[in-house]
């Protein structure tokens, strides 16, 4: 008896571990996307870009007086959490969208790390050079520069208590008018909290 019930549990077990799924295509935008505690997912970054834009354009700090478009331009987001992450994920979806916005454009060349495309100054380089036609290279003193930095921070925080855990992500980012130094605008409630808990038995 004793035999047969354990190799009904084997049984059992193969058949949970032997199970799997082929590869599937999901929408990005969707909520079928997997969810870590301790790591922030693709649909985190979608959230928080989505709550800084908006949060951005509704201020209407990005309204310059004389009616032309401002300048933005991407500084430095400090990553202060315990985990690798590539913030530029963020930063792109949010260039991105004040892009589509139509409010403000955004430059490539210049960042908190140096030009995002290289080419703005290649180019310039090209002055004297006798292979190319001096008339088609770009001037020195015609590129525009930004009228204002967009900088951040990710933090985290780690609670374990018994069997759950739960990471609290928070995205904090500043918008800075270059013109004067001061901070025009600040992100508010761009936060992930995340929570799992461990079963009793099992994996």
């Amino acid at each position: 008896m004793r035999i047969a019930v354990a190799m009904f549990m084997l049984a059992g077990l193969l058949s949970v571990c032997g199970c799997g799924s082929d590869p599937a295509r999901i929408d990005p935008a969707g909520n079928k996307g997997l969810i870590s505690t301790d790591e922030i997912n693709p649909k985190d970054w979608q959230m928080a870009a989505e709550k800084c834009i908006n949060s951005l354009l509704e201020s209407g700090t990005l309204v310059k007086a004389d009616g032309k478009k401002a300048v933005v331009m991407v500084s430095t987001v400090k990553n202060s959490t315990s985990q690798h992450i590539d913030v530029q994920i963020l930063t792109q979806k949010i260039t991105s969208s004040i892009l589509r916005s139509g409010k403000a454009i955004t430059t490539t060349a210049v960042s908190g790390a140096g030009a995002t495309d290289k080419s703005t100054k290649q180019v310039r380089d090209l002055q004297d050079d006798e292979m190319f036609n001096q008339k088609t290279v770009k001037k020195m003193g015609t590129a525009v520069a930004p009228d204002f930095s967009l900088a951040g921070e990710i933090t985290q925080v780690k609670t374990t208590e018994g069997r759950s855990k739960e990471s609290y992500f928070y995205f904090h980012m500043t918008l800075t008018d270059l013109e004067t130094g001061l901070a025009v605008w600040e992100s508010q409630d761009i936060e992930v909290m995340k929570q799992s808990t461990k079963p009793l038995m099992g994996f």
